[in-house]
């Protein structure tokens, strides 16, 4: 008799503690944005994107430049070659004519290697300082509107539309960030 006392309580407490905990949770007002549409649509993100493509154009240019500087460089040295006489064209000859120019190619691929990381770099601060932006505006609406929760449209399956804020954080991204120059350094 005791025990079944004992689990009407345990049961009692338990049924109460599942509808006061489902009391609580309707409380919380949530809202959902579409974190990677912004990035994708953003006056800054396209800003971005426009300056990356020209900086890497301007990049495929000077790569291009320096592959032919090279080349005229490499066929100028065959020809010098063939023009020494059959005594001077020894392996030692051969060896640090071929040295020389390596070490040209080296120093072109390791400039542009670092141009590339510069560029890419520059791109990753950029984008941090949109996501930054982001949040920031998310944060700001959260408190006017008292959303006690803001989570990406990437993380829900199925939501009512209502609760999509991702118009109103690219409005006003688009007043506040209209542009980001993109630095190189």
């Amino acid at each position: 008799m005791f025990y079944r006392s004992l689990k009407r309580a345990i049961f009692i407490c338990s049924f109460f503690a599942v509808f006061s905990t489902t009391q609580v949770m309707a409380e919380v007002k949530i809202a959902v944005v579409d974190v990677e549409k912004i990035l994708a649509t953003s006056k800054a993100a396209e800003s971005i994107r426009k300056q990356v493509e020209n900086k890497r154009e301007t990049f495929l240019k000077q790569v291009k430049t320096k592959e032919d500087k090279l080349r005229d460089e490499q066929k100028e040295m065959q020809s010098e070659l063939e023009k020494l006489p059959k005594e001077e064209r020894t392996k030692e000859n051969l060896i640090k004519k071929n040295q020389e120019y390596e070490k040209a190619r080296i120093a072109v691929i390791n400039d542009l290697d670092t141009q590339k990381k510069k560029l890419d770099k520059a791109y990753t601060e950029a984008m941090n300082k949109l996501t930054g932006t982001i949040f920031s505006v998310c944060q700001e609406i959260a408190n006017e509107r008292s959303i006690d929760l803001v989570i990406t449209r990437q993380n829900i399956i199925v939501g009512s539309m209502s609760l999509d804020i991702t118009k109103d954080v690219l409005d006003r991204m688009n007043k506040q960030l209209p542009n980001l120059a993109l630095d190189v350094k």
